[in-house]
């Protein structure tokens, strides 16, 4: 898994990208959030994976960025981003050494807490008169309060929707990772319509999607396998039950490359489908065609919404009802913008989007196509390549 650009040079071509926007209004950048942390540096940490409540930040200009982890996890960025300086460590874990080039407590200052080294982080990049950004919705968030209080007074602003806003157009070298990514949920989606037969469990099916995502230098992010009356549940975890002849298999799912989401989705069924099932799928299918030939630079995600669910219902369910049509995808699976209705956000070329057309009935079942485009200023360019058919196996 080699790509064009390697993830530092391509977080430093955001850095610059985002700097230069009129909207940011600060000159230095505090990020505290998982995804704005990696738009910023390129590193994606294990530990705010596995650890709840883990507190880590990234400062950073246009030039420089320097992360303040906690101890533990100061090893894994040491190796991302190549330099002692460049961290700001807090707490207590013991990492041995056979070099000086490889001792973090060369040149790694260490700090009792948090908050202590995220302020020793901002002293060191910022300089006087510098405007503070934080990606905080609120300036009384708990979070910042020792920082808010050092800098006094300084009032930082919030950079919060301008880092929402860069996040969504998308540069090459992430669209390369989202490619990669979406391509092994597609070999998974392959081998089970190849192999798919009545006793398998959702347990089985799941395993087949994530052994493809791991084979292929990914990490799962999530796999909904469901079947029979449980395609109904949206978002829910594989069990151990097993799928009969003439019953719905649903699969939703999306891994991550180098910090960055697929999710995409088909149905399935063993033998050939019922009369409600065929009708039902092909008004999901014409919704979603509506919705891609509508596509563009330009169109508002609220005409978009509407369009979409006034097809689906000309098609086969005229009770058919969303709450959204897609989304944005990138570092995290649900980005701006929604496709929703009363959202009026208009699309832009280079935004990567999940556009889809669920349709879930209790007691009966569920089904789904989703795909990942790319929005052009004359319309959209595929990244899901399967077909969106109800595949039949």
């Amino acid at each position: 898994m080699n790509f064009r650009q390697d993830g530092l040079a391509l977080a430093a071509e955001r850095r610059t990208r985002f700097f230069s926007r009129t909207a940011v209004g600060a000159d230095v950048v505090v990020a505290f959030q998982p995804a704005n942390r990696g738009y910023l540096t390129g590193y994606f940490s294990m530990a705010q994976d596995i650890v709840p409540g883990y507190r880590s930040a990234v400062v950073a200009t246009a030039s420089k960025l320097v992360l303040v982890t906690g101890a533990a996890d100061a090893g894994p960025a040491l190796e991302w981003v190549g330099g002692a300086d460049a961290l700001f460590r807090y707490g207590t874990f013991y990492f041995e050494s056979a070099s000086d080039q490889l001792d973090l407590d060369v040149g790694c200052p260490t700090y009792p807490d948090f908050d202590a080294a995220l302020i020793a982080a901002v002293d060191a990049v910022s300089h006087p008169g510098d405007t503070i950004g934080l990606d905080l919705v609120s300036m009384n968030d708990p979070m910042a309060a020792p920082l808010l209080e050092r800098l006094q007074p300084i009032q930082p602003v919030s950079v919060f929707t301008a880092l929402a806003e860069a996040r969504c157009i998308k540069l090459p070298g992430e669209l390369e990772r989202i490619h990669h990514a979406t391509k092994l949920v597609e070999l998974g989606l392959e081998t089970v319509r190849t192999t798919l037969r009545p006793g398998m469990t959702e347990a089985e099916i799941a395993a087949v999607m994530t052994s493809e995502m791991v084979a292929g230098g990914a990490r799962p992010y999530f796999v909904s396998v469901t079947s029979g009356p449980r395609t109904a549940l949206a978002d829910a975890y594989p069990t151990g039950r097993e799928i009969g002849r003439g019953e719905l298999l649903r699969i939703d799912a999306g891994c991550v490359v180098d910090g960055f989401c697929s999710d995409m989705a088909r149905t399935f069924v063993i033998g050939e489908p019922d009369a409600l099932i065929a009708k039902r799928h092909d008004a999901i299918v014409q919704g979603l065609h509506r919705e891609l030939e509508l596509v563009r630079a330009g169109v508002s995600a609220d005409s978009l919404f509407r369009e979409t669910i006034e097809t689906v219902r000309r098609h086969g369910i005229p009770d058919y009802r969303r709450h959204h049509c897609g989304h944005g995808l990138g570092i995290g699976g649900y980005e701006m913008p929604i496709i929703a209705a009363g959202v009026e956000t208009s699309l832009q070329a280079d935004m990567c989007l999940c556009v889809e057309t669920p349709f879930y009935e209790l007691g009966w079942g569920g089904m789904m196509i989703e795909d990942t485009i790319v929005v052009t200023e004359t319309g959209y360019e595929p990244i899901t390549t399967i077909s969106q058919e109800l595949f039949v196996c």
